[in-house]
Formats: structure tokens, C-alpha cells, sequence
């Protein structure tokens, strides 16, 4: 068993259709966001919907957390993960080259062709100095982020780290799932779900919004039941504990259903709403859990596969309100 990890603040982050701007109230608060930023001299401007879905999630998730932005210090880390937003933007800087030649090599797209951009503008936006991961592992990158997160919190390499997962959804991506035989019921659009990890406080006190108990990860034929059982080993918790599981996000659904049920057999399976978001789909699976704590008060497991033959899990207990 090792030590829970408190979650001090969430940022959640839809913006269907794509773009941030399509919703007045996410323009206003993005908006309001980059005028502050500008005051501390941190102007900057974003140019991708990747980037905007990233700075409101971030900012919601700090503030929420009890940090004032910028941040300052090197105490606050970041790890993200991104995987098929970076594809999209790669596929659309190289049309542009295909099209017109080294003409049309977008100078403003080049940057976000990199795979660690968007958590380089985040820090320096929000001037977090810590430790910096990007995960590109495919649709369980923001787990594995988590993941790493929590090991940099338990081991005292950082204070705080800002985690999860951010992703851009085109059209594009949706065709070619569909040509490989793997079509997606998601739509077009962006979306972003951080969380700020800090440690647990050791004579409880305030649990935030919630704790992460435990967290594994599986691979192979039986990546759930190894991912789930090195979990639950993790948080020093037993299998009939569980109140819930939900399911983030599954290459199988069926297999993966089966395979719950045989793990933990007394716990209500629920399928998350955040299943076609890709990179963000664990960690908005997540704050669904943190945010139904006054339903489900127990720990709840939370599960996603990939079509690698990958498995992420981790047990985690909302705090419910007073």
C-alpha cells in the first residue's frame, strides 16, 4: 500500500464543433484568462483549439486548487498527455505542404507539431517550473500522465503536479478510424480534464476534492486483470471494496466488461460519458467519479484499454459534499 494522493482542483474543458470561440461563455472566461496573463507579461497567442481547451482546463484546475496564477517556483510540475490532437495538427501542417510546397509550411502551425508544445505553453503561461512530462500513448496518455504525476507527488519531486489529458478531435481522425475498421461514435470537437495533485495531508484536514488511491498499468491478454490488481495492491485495497467501476475507455468493450465483472463482481459497472474524447477519456472518467461522490461515497475504480493490448486503472474516492 502507498500513500493516497489529495486531488486539489479539476479544470474540465468541452468545446464541441471545435473551437472554444463557438461558446460565448468559454470565450469570455478564455478571454479573460489570456488579459490577465498579458498584466503579468505573460501575452501570448493561441492560435489551435488544442491550446484553448488546455489553458481554460489548466487555469480552472490551478485557481480551483488554492494556487494563484502565475504560479512562480519551481515546486508546481506538469505531465500531459496528448497522442491524436498532435496527429491532427501534423496531418493538417503537412496538406499544407503537399498542396504548396515549402509555401505552404504553416510558420504558426509548425510549433504545435511537437508533441510537448502544449505543455510548454501551459508552463510558461502559467509558469509552473517543475518537472515536465508529455505522454503519447495513444487514447490512455492522460492515465499515464497520471500516472507519472502520482510518482513525482508520492516521491517528493514536486510540491504539485497539473495532469490529465487534452486532445483536438478533426474530422480526419474520425475517417481514418473508420477506414482501419474502427469507427468512433465521438464528433469533431476539443476537450481538456486536468487535475492539480498534491499530497495527501498526513493528519487529514481538507481532502479536496477528492483522493487518488491507487494507480497500475497492464499489458497483454490479460492487461485488465494485471492493471486492476496491481491497483488495488497499490492503494491497499481489496476487489469487494469497490463500489463502482467505470469505464473510460475500451478498444473491447465487451471483453472489457467481462473481465470487470470477474475482478470485481459486486461493484455497479457505468460507462463513462467522456468514452470518445481519446486522450482525455481516464481523466474525465475520473472527475465524473469525484463528482458523483455524493452517490457513489465508496472507492471507485476507474478502467480503459487501448487497441495496443494496454490497460490503465485506478482507484480513486470523491469527497462528498457537506
Amino acid at each position: 500500500m502507498k500513500a493516497a494522493v489529495r486531488v486539489a482542483g479539476i479544470g474540465v474543458v468541452h468545446a464541441p464543433g471545435g473551437r472554444v470561440g463557438e461558446s460565448a461563455d468559454t470565450s469570455r472566461r478564455l478571454a479573460a484568462i489570456l488579459a490577465t496573463l498579458a498584466r503579468t507579461g505573460s501575452a501570448v497567442r493561441l492560435i489551435h483549439p488544442i491550446e484553448e481547451v488546455a489553458v481554460l482546463a489548466a487555469h480552472e484546475a490551478l485557481t480551483s486548487g488554492g494556487l494563484s496564477v502565475p504560479a512562480g517556483g519551481e515546486e508546481v510540475g506538469i505531465a500531459l498527455g496528448v497522442e491524436e490532437g498532435i496527429d491532427g495538427l501534423k496531418a493538417e501542417y503537412y496538406r499544407g505542404i503537399l498542396k504548396d510546397g515549402p509555401l505552404g509550411a504553416s510558420p504558426m502551425l509548425f510549433p504545435l507539431t511537437t508533441a510537448n508544445t502544449v505543455a510548454a505553453r501551459i508552463s510558461i503561461l502559467f509558469d509552473l517550473r517543475g518537472e515536465s512530462f508529455t505522454l503519447c500513448g495513444g487514447s490512455l496518455s492522460g492515465a499515464q500522465a497520471i500516472g507519472l504525476a502520482t510518482v513525482a507527488v508520492r516521491e517528493g519531486r514536486s510540491r504539485a503536479v497539473l495532469t490529465g489529458g487534452v486532445t483536438t478531435v478533426a474530422r480526419d481522425l474520425l475517417d481514418a478510424l473508420a477506414r482501419t475498421g474502427r469507427p468512433d461514435e465521438g464528433e469533431v470537437g476539443s476537450g481538456a480534464c486536468l487535475f492539480l495533485l498534491e499530497p495527501s495531508p498526513s493528519s487529514g484536514g481538507d481532502g479536496g476534492t477528492g483522493e487518488l488511491l491507487g494507480y497500475a498499468e497492464g499489458f497483454g491478454q490479460q492487461a485488465v486483470r494485471d492493471a486492476v490488481q496491481a491497483c488495488l495492491e497499490d492503494a491497499g485495497f481489496r476487489a469487494e471494496q469497490v463500489t463502482s467501476t467505470r469505464v473510460a475507455s475500451a478498444d473491447d468493450p465487451r471483453a472489457l466488461l467481462e473481465a470487470l465483472r470477474r475482478i470485481a463482481a459486486g461493484a455497479t459497472v457505468v460507462r463513462s460519458s467522456g468514452g470518445h474524447r481519446f486522450a482525455a477519456s481516464f481523466p474525465l472518467a475520473m472527475a465524473e467519479a469525484f463528482q458523483a461522490a455524493d452517490v457513489t461515497p465508496g472507492p471507485v475504480l476507474v478502467v480503459g484499454t487501448d487497441c495496443l493490448s494496454g490497460a490503465s486503472a485506478a482507484l480513486v474516492r470523491g469527497r462528498a459534499p457537506r
